[in-house]
């Protein structure tokens, strides 16, 4: 099949496809491979709540499923953001932290739902 033009730059450019692949293509599986890369681009943001109160972390959790976060129970690879309270516990910070994940407070996380802008850290 002949693709468009466009279409084989996003292709080769965004996907991992070899040309074998690419030439039993048609011009709609293609896009649909384009439009599901963008999806899974646009993926939640994953917060975890740590060291809160059992009603705190209800109401945290419920702010942040507001705001389309996704609300992990644990430390997990796709974590993007670790929201501890005064109880929170070091080997769990320390883990996400490992993993690339950014500490909040509950402060931080407020200014983060109100205004995009991540704390400085």
């Amino acid at each position: 099949m002949v693709l468009s033009d466009k279409l084989l730059r996003i292709i080769r450019s965004r996907t991992e496809l070899t040309e074998k692949e690419i030439e039993n293509l048609t011009e709609q599986k293609g896009w649909e491979i384009v439009y599901s890369l963008t999806l899974k681009k646009e993926k939640l943001n994953e917060i975890c709540f740590t060291g809160f109160s059992p009603s705190e972390k209800k109401e945290l959790i419920q702010i942040a499923e507001n705001n389309k976060f996704h609300v992990a129970k644990s430390v997990t690879t796709n974590l993007n953001f670790l929201c501890c309270g005064d109880n929170a516990g070091p080997s769990k910070m320390d883990k996400a932290e490992k993993q690339g994940a950014i500490i909040l407070n509950k402060d931080d996380f407020f200014k983060l739902i109100q205004t995009g802008e991540l704390p400085s850290i």
